[in-house]
């Protein structure tokens, strides 16, 4: 087993420092960073993808402040990794109460991490989040062979719409990105905020200084058209593992989401013997696409009596619905009946 837990990178100086240093995080955006690492004072829920807000709305309804809030995370990235990182969670609670915080939350945590803080009574919250894993795959349409036909293709007819419209994919390592090429990128990435109305949460300063910071780990997908560049996706590789993160376009071809996003980054696993690629959380079009469904869990340590008793009862409802769904998504994955099973299998021996 290696000496590195898988998630390290996201709690690494190297990931954290350029977040802080450029502004990404820091009091005037919600973010305070305390003394320990990965550890931040909180005025809001954006940003950390396990969604509280509805706790905030039931504190505001009674007048009781929701935030701060103490939350043990990696910043804009829901990868599951160390979030203790030496501490207890007598040390953690202490640190809340000292900065006066309503809350504690160690979000997407490892399970002996869950396991220690759900000993001091801390509440467990589950959530799904879709992986694809290898299974010895030489070549991507090896891994074609293991799904249903419908699905195999499907994925076909997807990756070939997007070679038909005249696209061009290739990759390059962000270290290799040149000054004139970066705001152009960065554009793409703010895109898919401005949709929504947001501000992106990194800045062009942020993305070069991890260029420079994590060299190979560091990765974008650029597809071309004409010679334009027209979108971007960009990945991070740890160990054995691809995290796919963000991802934006100048102009809606069909399928190039699906292309750059998903089989543009099982490919790229294949091909450097990545057995695991993480797409982000939610979105259940991925188990079309093969992704199996996967347990998260974070941790919750609520100081308000009363609340903590509330939430703890809705916990229980929300983990009984998530395993119900979980069943029923293995019922319903892309690969035949044995791969499937294999699969699942593989899932659950990682967890």
């Amino acid at each position: 087993m290696s000496a590195v837990a898988p998630g390290s990178l996201f709690v690494s100086g190297d990931y954290l420092t350029p977040l802080v240093e450029h502004a990404c995080i820091s009091p005037a955006a919600g973010w305070t960073p305390l003394e320990q690492p990965a550890a931040y004072l909180k005025q809001h829920s954006w940003g950390e993808f396990v969604f509280d807000f509805a706790w905030a709305n039931a504190y505001a309804r009674h007048g009781i402040d929701y935030y701060p809030k103490l939350v043990l995370c990696s910043p804009f990235t829901p990868v599951p990794g160390p979030r203790l990182l030496g501490q207890t969670p007598a040390t953690i609670e202490a640190l809340a109460e000292q900065h006066q915080a309503s809350s504690a939350h160690a979000l997407f945590c490892p399970p002996d991490e869950a396991a220690e803080l759900a000993e001091a009574g801390w509440l467990q919250r589950q959530d799904l989040r879709f992986i694809w894993r290898s299974q010895g795959y030489a070549e991507f349409d090896d891994f074609l062979a293991q799904l249903s036909q419908k699905k195999r293709k499907n994925i076909r007819r997807e990756r070939r719409r997007v070679q038909e419209a005249g696209v061009e994919i290739s990759w390059r390592m962000a270290a290799d990105i040149t000054a004139d090429e970066w705001p152009e990128i960065f554009q793409l990435y703010s895109s898919t905020y401005a949709m929504r109305g947001q501000a992106p949460y990194l800045n062009l300063a942020c993305l070069e200084a991890w260029a420079a910071n994590l060299g190979e780990r560091f990765r974008f997908c650029l597809a071309h058209h004409e010679g334009d560049l027209i979108a971007m996706a960009f990945f991070f590789v740890e160990q054995d593992a691809l995290y796919g993160r963000h991802w934006g376009a100048a102009a809606n071809y069909h399928s190039l989401h699906f292309e750059l996003c998903y089989y543009q980054g099982i490919e790229f696993a294949i091909q450097h013997g990545l057995t695991r690629y993480d797409a982000g959380v939610q979105g259940e079009h991925k188990i079309a696409r093969g992704f199996n469904p996967e347990i998260s869990t974070s941790m919750h340590w609520i100081k308000h009596d009363g609340f903590r008793e509330a939430i703890a009862y809705w916990l229980q409802q929300e983990r009984a619905a998530v395993q119900e769904q979980l069943s029923y998504i293995n019922q319903h994955s892309a690969f035949k009946p044995v791969a499937k099973q294999a699969s699942i299998k593989n899932a659950a021996i990682d967890l």
